[in-house]
This record gives C-alpha cells, structure tokens and sequence, in this order.
C-alpha cells in the first residue's frame, strides 16, 4: 500500500512541474508576436518623425526665402543714384560672379533705407538715421560644406567715393546654393526677346536699370542630392524718380557731405 502511495504522490509531483513550465513552440510564438508588435511600434514612430520633419522643412522653407528676400528687396527698393553724385557716376555695381561653377553675383549700390547698424564698431556712439547708406550683397564659400556659399549683406553707414567697398558684414544666411541676379534696362533701350544683363554699372550705363530679377536657391538642412531643397525668385522694379538728371535738386549733396 504504502509503494502504490509513493508512485502516486510522484507522478503528482512530475505532472506539477510539467504543467509549470512553456513548451519550446509556446515560447516561439511569443518571441513571434513580440517582434511583430515591436515592428508595428517602430513603423508608427518612424512615420511620425518623417511626416514631422516633412511638416517642419515645409515651414521653414518659405520662413527662410521670406526673411532673405525681405532683407534684399527692402534694400533695393530704395535704391538711389544721380549722375554726378560720386566721381565717375559709380554708384550701382552689378558683377556676375562664380564660385566652383556656381553661380555666387554680386551687387553694391547706395540706398536711402534707414540703417541697420545699431553702433560703430570703434565706438559706442549710437547711430542715427542716415539719408543715405552704402549696401552690398557678396557670397563666399561654406567651409563646413563645399556645396553651399553664404550670403554676406555689407553696410557702411558713412558713404565715401567708393561706394562698393568698405563697412560691415554681416552674415545673412550660410546654406545658399545659388545667388543669381539680372538686370533689365528702360523699355526704349531694350532689345526685342531682351533676357536681361548679367552685370550693371552706373559708370557705363549711366543711369540704374528699371527691373532687378533675383533668384535665389537654397537648402533647409544638410543636402542628400545635388538639387537644392528651395528656390525663390522675385522681381524689383526701380522707379525712374530714383534715377535723377545732374541739376536735380534735391539736397543729397549737403547731407553727403555732412556725412563725411
């Protein structure tokens, strides 16, 4: 009796352990359905980035184009010559211009925009208004990534004889892939399919032109593709009263020299 008694109360104990445990295929399915939901999870986390970073380039780009091609049409749209003004009527200088086969223009005039300089550099004495300012846009090279330039804005608060070089720069944006500028002369002096000039200087032309075509193209974060991520162009037209005859009266001498 007491043998039968042991031989039951040990298979008991057997079939306990035995139903305790996980069959091999039990733990394989689990490991299956774990993967499965860790891929599902992963999928929605990676969708979610994506289509954020998507909707955060999407903004950004027009954020960027607005803020650089608000800078350059304010300036241009105050531009200012006079024949007579400055020796050798300089005064407007459009210079095509290339850096590793791209295109990287130049431009320098005087315009009547308020300044945006808050201080001399060599002084902490506060500037005022000017009637008149020295303004250039100029590319270099990025250092950190050969397939962009950087836009440099120039300022001289003080307009001299030269008035294409000297002042402050200051940097305007670091990711431009092309700076692009075209200028077009007065309807009477433009040829038929006329697509514009790639240079302008008021020493030849004498007087400024009447439209100004910038293009720009850029890129919002590090490039995977040689296209750019941006591209924004506008046109400034240059009304005739900014380009005014030899007598014009109209007070610039004084405050030019006033200025100097």
């Amino acid at each position: 009796m007491s043998a039968c008694v042991g031989s039951r109360s040990g298979g008991s104990r057997t079939r306990v352990r035995a139903e305790a445990g996980f069959t091999l295929l039990e733990i394989s399915v689990a490991v299956l359905i774990l993967a499965l939901m860790m891929t599902f999870i992963y999928e929605t986390l990676f969708n979610t980035i994506r289509q954020r970073n998507a909707q955060v380039e999407g903004l950004e780009g027009p954020k960027i184009d607005q803020a650089i091609m608000d800078q350059v049409m304010g300036d241009l749209r105050f531009v200012y010559y006079r024949q007579g003004l400055l020796p050798g009527d300089s005064g407007f200088w459009g210079r095509s211009r290339q850096l590793n086969g791209t295109e990287a223009d130049r431009v320098d005039f005087l315009t009547c925009r308020t300044s945006k300089l808050a201080e001399l550099e060599e002084t902490t004495q506060a500037l005022g208004n000017s009637p008149l300012i020295e303004v250039g846009y100029a590319c270099r090279q990025n250092d950190a990534n050969p397939r962009w330039l950087e836009l440099w804005r120039r300022e001289d608060y003080f307009v001299d004889d030269d008035p294409t070089d000297g002042g402050r720069y200051d940097l305007v944006y670091d990711k431009i892939r092309r700076f692009d500028l075209h200028y077009y002369p007065p309807t009477e002096d433009r040829a038929e399919n006329d697509n514009g000039l790639d240079e302008w200087d008021t020493k030849i032309q004498k007087k400024l032109p009447y439209a100004i075509v910038v293009t720009l193209y850029f890129d919002v974060r590090e490039p995977i593709s040689d296209q750019p991520q941006g591209m924004v162009r506008r046109i400034v037209l240059l009304t005739p009263a900014r380009s005014l005859p030899p007598d014009a009266t109209t007070g610039m001498d004084a405050g030019m020299s006033a200025m100097r």
